[in-house]
């Protein structure tokens, strides 16, 4: 990275400090007080697969051969497949739409811009800004999982009987909680790109944020209308959730499909400097 790229990202980074430390404290105790309720919930999970509907089992990323019941089954049901993601994504477009639009709505932009900084400098930094920021905070809920799981009895295989059978469930790892934590982070890129382009592309933070939030929700309400009715099924490519759910990564591992919301990002930065490069500022 060089100098006034450098010298505007650590500014830019700076500048929210406070506001991130909030953002991975906050994230960091759902995450905790979520682990913490296993021992009292897991064994009202243990008939829950069974008496629950198939939707939604599916929502919840219970597919088959996940015991919710089991260390890796509740944490995937109750906080990767659903909380982590969501809050991060929060996050992301906030960033995302705070990066370009924010500052020039509030007439920083312009000023920094006098200040013999390039427009490509501002984008670069402040793409590489929202990103950083947003991995910090995942990275930092997943350090807070894995340091209290063992005081809540989320560490270590467990054996269970099913149809007399003895089965192993095996217990949380780090491989599970980086995996978890990566690909949750993964799917907030995708919704950062969106509400940084838009933000880039109309100087509006308002507008940024209620098209990038606009489609993350109808995403995931599009893959939960089509998994249920299986029409359309074919089109919920088009919808992180896919392959986020279906893929249960946090358990089975990474799948090449985690590439796909960081080439959305990646095209959606492209986007941006090009949008951004032509484009009178507004006033504050």
């Amino acid at each position: 990275m060089s100098g006034p790229v450098a010298t505007l990202y650590f500014g830019w980074l700076r500048a929210r400090l406070r506001s991130t430390i909030f953002w991975a404290l906050g994230v960091a105790a759902i995450v905790v007080v979520n682990a913490a309720f296993y021992p009292s919930l897991k064994n009202f999970f243990a008939d829950f697969q069974n008496q629950g509907s198939s939707g939604v089992n599916s929502l919840l990323g219970l597919t088959e051969g996940i015991d919710p019941s089991s260390p890796l089954g509740y944490l995937w049901s109750n906080l990767y497949s659903n909380v982590v993601p969501w809050m991060l994504m929060a996050l992301g477009i906030a960033l995302g739409a705070a990066a370009i639009a924010g500052d020039e709505e509030a007439g920083t932009l312009e000023y920094t811009l006098s200040s013999r900084a390039t427009r490509s400098q501002i984008l670069l930094s402040r793409f590489a800004g929202v990103f950083t920021i947003l991995l910090g905070v995942a990275a930092f809920s997943g350090l807070a999982l894995l340091v209290s799981a063992p005081f809540f009895d989320l560490t270590g295989d467990k054996t269970v009987t099913i149809d007399g059978k003895a089965l192993i469930n095996p217990g949380l790892g780090l491989s599970n909680v980086a995996v978890g934590t990566f690909t949750a982070f993964a799917v907030a890129t995708a919704e950062a790109g969106i509400a940084f382009l838009v933000g880039a592309v109309t100087g509006h933070r308002g507008r940024a944020i209620g098209v990038a939030a606009g489609i993350a929700v109808a995403s995931y309400v599009f893959y939960t209308l089509a998994n249920l009715t299986g029409v359309l099924s074919v089109l919920t490519w088009l919808s992180s959730w896919r392959w986020y759910i279906s893929g249960a990564m946090f358990i089975n591992g990474l799948g090449w499909e985690v590439v796909l919301p960081f080439a959305l990002a990646a095209v959606c930065g492209g986007l941006s400097w090009g949008a951004f490069q032509r484009r009178d500022l507004r006033t504050a």
